[in-house]
């Protein structure tokens, strides 16, 4: 698990993200809105992921978004049904001194899941599953509380259920009772997940989060239900090969 980077426009913004096993051994998976601004048709631009990021550090390297691969419904309708997004990467590099003081210069770390490891990923799996969530919440509530700073992984868990949002153009998604805030989109939602290694199944991302008791504070939040067409984007970012430098 790790941060994005991006910018849309010329806003700089970030999100949450996981490494996912893939042929090409270099993909993660976020939430859509953070590769692509589906009201304005914009790509997002200088887009990073940081994997393991804590507190400002880079312990596993910096990986370049190489080619975004999203479903054609949150391309064109800004359908949340299908709010992710399978990103291919370059190999990673880190900075080390230069050879001049004050000077930094590149140093490639290699592929993405050969460093960290990747997800595995299912699809069709049904709702009332132990799910746990991770991401990096940093915005306040709507009631101007801020629990969280952005700079640390965080989790929730639970069992999913069924959820629509109209507004949202959700009609089969799944959500989890959850306090995060924005910053934890794009976060994985890990099923058979092990504390261990750090390593479940791909089961959903976080979305979007709303206030179910109107206490003004986020209590739930929503992914997507991965079915077969999720896996057919996903199998075909997995195939997509950034240039190795």
């Amino acid at each position: 698990m790790g941060k994005v980077f991006f910018r849309i426009g010329a806003k700089d913004y970030w999100c949450s993200a996981s490494s996912v096993a893939a042929t090409n051994h270099n993909l993660v998976a976020t939430a859509g809105h953070c590769a692509y601004d589906a009201k304005t048709g914009s790509q997002a631009e200088y887009w990073i992921f940081i994997p393991g990021y804590d507190k400002g550090d880079t312990p596993y390297g910096i990986y370049v978004g190489h080619s975004l691969n999203l479903h054609e419904d949150f391309v064109g309708k800004g359908d949340y049904d299908y709010d992710y997004a399978f990103v291919t990467v370059h190999n990673g590099f880190r900075w080390k001194a230069g050879k001049t003081a004050g000077t930094y210069e590149m140093e490639g770390v290699g592929s993405l899941e050969d460093n960290v490891g990747g997800q595995g990923l299912v699809t069709n799996r049904g709702r009332g599953l132990s799910t746990v969530a991770f991401g990096y919440p940093a915005a306040p509530h709507p009631d101007g509380s801020r629990p969280y700073d952005g700079q640390k992984l965080k989790w929730c868990d639970g069992r999913t259920i069924s959820v629509t949002a109209p507004a949202r153009l959700v009609e089969q998604g799944i959500a989890l009772t959850c306090g995060f805030t924005n910053g934890a989109s794009g976060g994985p939602w890990l099923i058979s997940y092990s504390s261990a290694t750090g390593v479940g199944y791909l089961n959903g991302v976080n979305s979007f989060a709303w206030d179910v008791n109107t206490d003004r504070r986020y209590d739930r939040i929503s992914s997507p239900y991965f079915i077969a067409s999720t896996y057919v984007v996903y199998h075909w970012a997995a195939t997509q090969q950034a240039p190795r430098t």
